[in-house]
This record gives C-alpha cells, structure tokens and sequence, in this order.
C-alpha cells in the first residue's frame, strides 16, 4: 500500500516583457506552462512494500531520463505524460539485520509535453518497462 500525501500541484503562464521606450512594458502571454506535482509516500515494509526496491526504481527513472504516465487513485493526473525530476529520502528505519523497513520519500515531477512524437517514442521504446512501474506504483 502506497498512498501519496501533501499532494502539491503548481500551474502557470509563460509570459514575456517587451520594454517600450518612455513606456511601461508590454507583456506577451506565449502559452502555458509546464505544470508541476511534488507529493510525499511513506514506504513501509509493515505494508508489503519493499523500501529498498521502491527506491531503486525511483532511481532509475529518476537517472535514466524516463517519461510515464502519472496515475493516482486508478484515474491520469493529466493526459500528458510526466518526469521524475528528483526525489529525496528521511526517517530511514532499518532492522536489527539492517534492512531498510520505513522511509519517507518527497518526490517532484514535471509534466512532459508529449506531441514531441519523435522523442517521446524514443523514451518509451527505451524505458517504458520502467516508466510503467510508477504506474503501478502508486
């Protein structure tokens, strides 16, 4: 069981100022921008949940670049897909054999804007095995 907390989602618009001489500036909205989620997942081996393994498949994704799609309560977050661009561990508990049993992971993805069509089936092709684990995993 792996639910996401202190879910954080960020819009915003891609503007530009145009300086005008004697005048204020003129602003230019050139469209939106890439939308942003960070959330926090506590691992926990209590809940049949393997940390170590966990964070070696956030790793990867995290280090090779992967996109996927981002899927939280069985529905997409947006049609496009995301990446994962950092996550980062705290409260690490380990056992008496020093397993890793509990931690607490903050991660922060970025919307990848998917008409990209060329790129996008490179990254899929390539690490789609991996990008579909987060899928899972949540």
């Amino acid at each position: 069981m792996i639910t996401p907390s202190g879910v954080q989602r960020q819009d915003e618009g891609r503007w530009t100022e145009h300086d005008v001489i004697h005048k204020k500036p003129v602003s230019q909205f050139k469209g939106p921008g890439l939308q942003k989620i960070s959330f926090k997942l506590q691992l926990r081996a209590d809940h049949n949940v393997s940390p170590a393994s966990k964070l070696k498949t956030l790793r990867r994704m995290c280090e090779s670049g992967a996109v996927f799609p981002l899927i939280i309560g069985g529905r997409p977050v947006s049609q496009n897909y995301w990446r994962l661009d950092s996550f980062s561990q705290d409260d690490n508990y380990y056992s008496p054999t020093g397993q890793l049993i509990q931690t607490n992971v903050s991660v922060s993805l970025t919307e990848y804007d998917d008409s990209n069509y060329i790129e996008e089936k490179t990254a899929i092709d390539k690490y789609g095995a991996i990008g579909n684990a987060l899928a899972y995993f949540l």
